[in-house]
C-alpha cells in the first residue's frame, strides 16, 4: 500500500533537482567536482528514499526505507568537508589518516543502523496525522552522537569557507559567498529539526531544501564560473614564486615580500617590512620616483654591485573598489640568462649574416664562372643558349628583329702554330675585348667555340645591323697585336642571319648564321655574309 502524501511529493522534486545538479557538476574537472558530486549524491539519496519512508503505509516499509536513507545522510558532512578543503586549496590536510577519520563515525553509524537498531531509534511507532499514516520516532544515544559529528564537520568546513573569504578577492568571494548561501539553508532547516520542541512526527525540512542548494549550486556555476575557476592560495602561489614579489601600501611602505627576494637583496627579506621601498630602489635606479608613479612601469635594472646582472621590474598599481590607490604591486624577475641569451643570438645573426652575405658573393662568382670563359671573360655557350630563348620570345611579344652574327677567327690554328698557345689566347682575349666595346648596350658577346664568338643584337634591322657588323670587321682587320718583339694581324669570317626572315627559332637562326659564316670562308675569308637561303 501506498500514499500520496503532499510532503513526499516536495521531496521528489527537491531530489530531482539535485540530481540534475549532479550531472552538471560531473562535466566539471575542477579540483572540488568529484568532492561535490558525492555531496550531491549523498543529498539526492537523502530526499528521495525519505520521500519513500513517507509514501510507504506500513510500519516495515517505511522503517526499511528510513535505514536505506541513511546511506546518503552519512555521506553528505564528510563529503561537504573534503569539498571546502578542495575549493579553498588546503589539499594538504586531505590524508589517508583524514579521510579513515571521516569515514569511521559513517561507517559505524550504518552498521549500529542495522544490526542494533536501537541504539539509533530505540522506539518506532505508527500514527495517525491528517488522514495519512506518520512514523514517530524516539531518537537514541548514536542517533545524537551521529548528528553531533555531522554537525561538527559541517561547522569545520562554514568556519574554513569564511576564512578563505575573508583573505580572497573580489571575484573568489562571490564564489565563496555564494556557496555559504547555499550550504546554510539546508543546515538551518536541519538545526531547527532536532532543536524544535513538539511531536517527534514532525517532518525532517532539511532535505526539503536540498533542491534550493543545488539551484544555488548551478547558478554559481552558470553565471560565476564555479568548477570553472578556483582560486590558489597565497601560500602556494606566492611564497614558492621564484620571482621575487613586494607589496606596498598607499604610502609606498613594504607590507608583505615573498622569500624568493632574499635572491636580489643583500639583506632578509622580513627585514624591509615597514620600510620605503624607494630607499631599496633607489640602489637600483635613480629614477625611483617615476617607477612610482599610478601607472603600470616596466623597466630593466642591473644587479647592485654585480656585473652583467640583470632584473626585469614590473610596478603595479592596486585600487579599491572605490577606484582610490591603495598599494602597489612590485614583481622582481632575474633576466640575466635571457640576457645572455639574446646576446649570444644577436652574435650569431651577426656572424649569420656575415655568412650569407660570402655565400652571396660565393654564389654570385660561382654563377658568374658558370656562364663566363674563364679566358676572354664573354659568356659562354651555356648562356647563349639559355639567353637567346629568352631574347627570342621578347622578340616575339614585342614584335622587333633581332639579328645574330656568329664570327670565325681566320687561320687561327696557323697563329698557334707559329707563335705557340699563349700568342693565341692573347689573341682572343683582344679580339673578345674589341667585340664587347663595339656592341651596343643590351647586346651580348659568347664564346661560342674554340676560336668562335657569336655576337646576338636584338631590335636592330638587318641592314643597320650590317653596317654595324661591318665595321667592327674593319676594326679588327686594321688591329696590330703586340706579342713580344711580334706585331700579329688577325682577320675574321662573319655570318649573319636575323629573325623572323631567317628563322623563329634559337637552332634555325645559329644554323642560318654558321651558313653564312662557312660561306664567308668559301668565298675567300675577311669577309661579311648575310645569310641567303638560295
Amino acid at each position: 500500500m501506498i500514499q500520496y502524501h503532499p510532503y513526499s511529493i516536495l521531496l521528489a522534486v527537491s531530489a530531482f533537482t539535485t540530481l540534475i545538479v549532479l550531472f552538471i557538476v560531473r562535466r566539471r574537472s575542477a579540483p572540488g567536482s568529484r568532492a561535490l558530486q558525492g555531496m550531491l549524491l549523498g543529498m539526492c539519496l537523502w530526499g528521495f528514499f525519505y520521500a519513500l519512508s513517507w509514501v510507504a503505509v506500513p510500519l516495515e516499509h517505511k522503517i526499511f526505507w528510513l535505514k536505506i536513507m541513511y546511506m546518503g545522510v552519512v555521506m553528505v558532512p564528510g563529503f561537504f568537508l573534503i569539498f571546502i578543503l578542495r575549493i579553498t586549496r588546503r589539499d594538504d590536510w586531505i590524508t589517508f589518516r583524514t579521510l579513515m577519520l571521516i569515514l569511521v563515525e559513517p561507517a559505524l553509524a550504518l552498521t549500529f543502523l542495522w544490526t542494533a537498531p536501537s541504539l539509533f531509534f530505540p522506539s518506532i511507532e505508527l500514527t495517525s496525522q491528517g488522514g495519512y499514516a506518520i512514523l514517530e520516532i524516539r531518537r537514541g544515544v548514536f542517533f545524537w552522537i551521529n548528528t553531533a559529528y555531522s554537525y561538527t564537520l559541517i561547522l569545520l568546513s562554514f568556519i574554513l569557507l569564511g576564512i578563505s573569504y575573508r583573505h580572497a578577492n573580489s571575484f573568489f568571494r562571490k564564489q565563496y559567498l555564494i556557496i555559504i548561501l547555499g550550504s546554510v539553508v539546508p543546515f538551518v532547516f536541519s538545526t531547527y529539526t532536532h532543536l524544535r520542541p513538539g511531536s517527534s512526527a514532525e517532518p525532517d525540512y532539511a532535505p526539503a531544501t536540498f533542491g534550493i542548494a543545488g539551484m544555488v549550486y548551478a547558478y554559481a556555476i552558470f553565471r560565476h564560473q564555479f568548477m570553472d575557476v578556483i582560486p590558489i592560495a597565497r601560500s602556494r602561489l606566492i611564497e614558492n614564486m621564484s620571482d621575487g614579489i613586494l607589496v606596498l601600501d598607499a604610502q609606498g611602505r613594504i607590507v608583505d615580500i615573498n622569500p624568493a627576494m632574499k635572491t636580489f637583496l643583500e639583506e632578509e627579506p622580513a627585514s624591509l617590512l615597514g620600510r620605503k621601498v624607494s630607499d631599496m630602489i633607489h640602489l637600483w635606479n635613480g629614477n625611483a620616483d617615476l617607477l612610482l608613479n599610478s601607472m603600470e612601469t616596466r623597466t630593466e635594472l642591473r644587479f647592485p654591485n654585480r656585473t652583467s646582472r640583470y632584473l626585469d621590474l614590473r610596478v603595479t598599481p592596486l585600487y579599491d573598489d572605490d577606484q582610490r590607490l591603495s598599494g602597489r604591486l612590485i614583481i622582481f624577475r632575474d633576466i640575466t640568462d635571457r640576457k645572455e641569451v639574446e646576446k649570444d643570438l644577436r652574435h650569431a645573426m651577426d656572424r649569420l649574416q656575415t655568412q650569407l652575405i660570402e655565400i652571396g658573393v660565393l654564389q654570385s662568382q660561382l654563377r658568374e664562372q658558370a656562364i663566363r670563359d674563364a679566358l676572354t671573360n664573354l659568356f659562354n655557350r651555356r648562356y647563349l643558349e639559355e639567353t637567346l630563348e629568352r631574347e627570342l620570345a621578347r622578340a616575339v611579344r614585342e614584335i622587333y628583329p633581332l639579328c645574330i652574327v656568329m664570327m670565325d677567327i681566320d687561320h687561327f690554328k696557323d697563329v698557334n702554330d707559329t707563335y705557340g698557345h699563349e700568342a693565341g689566347d692573347l689573341v682572343l682575349k683582344t679580339l673578345a675585348e674589341t667585340v664587347t666595346k663595339q656592341s651596343r648596350q643590351g647586346d651580348f658577346v659568347c664564346r661560342y667555340g674554340g676560336e668562335e664568338f657569336v655576337l646576338v643584337m636584338p631590335n636592330i634591322t638587318i641592314e643597320v645591323a650590317k653596317e654595324r657588323v661591318s665595321s667592327l670587321h674593319r676594326s679588327i682587320a686594321s688591329l696590330s697585336i703586340s706579342f713580344g718583339r711580334f706585331n700579329l694581324n688577325v682577320t675574321m669570317s662573319m655570318g649573319i642571319s636575323w629573325y623572323p626572315k631567317h628563322g623563329e627559332t634559337k637552332e634555325s637562326l645559329l644554323r642560318a648564321a654558321d651558313r653564312a659564316l662557312y660561306a664567308a670562308k668559301n668565298g675567300g675569308r675577311n669577309r661579311v655574309v648575310v645569310y641567303n637561303p638560295s
